[in-house]
């Protein structure tokens, strides 16, 4: 019988699943996480900081 290789980590996504658990136990629902991150970037704004919107999503090229 052939052992099953372990599954590799990735990091980054440990980090990511790491953060939305916290936010998950954090927030209730995600108003509330989205206030909360609009508050923090007021904060920010406030203190200087520069934030920009990201890019618009690429549009479907017509074939």
């Amino acid at each position: 019988m052939k052992e099953q290789p372990e599954p590799q980590t990735d990091p980054i996504l440990e980090e990511c699943y790491r953060m939305k658990a916290e936010f998950a136990a954090q927030f209730n629902s995600i108003e509330e996480l989205y206030n909360y991150l609009k508050a923090r970037e007021k904060e920010g704004e406030a203190q200087g900081k520069i934030y920009i919107d990201p890019p618009p999503p690429p549009t479907e090229q017509r074939k």
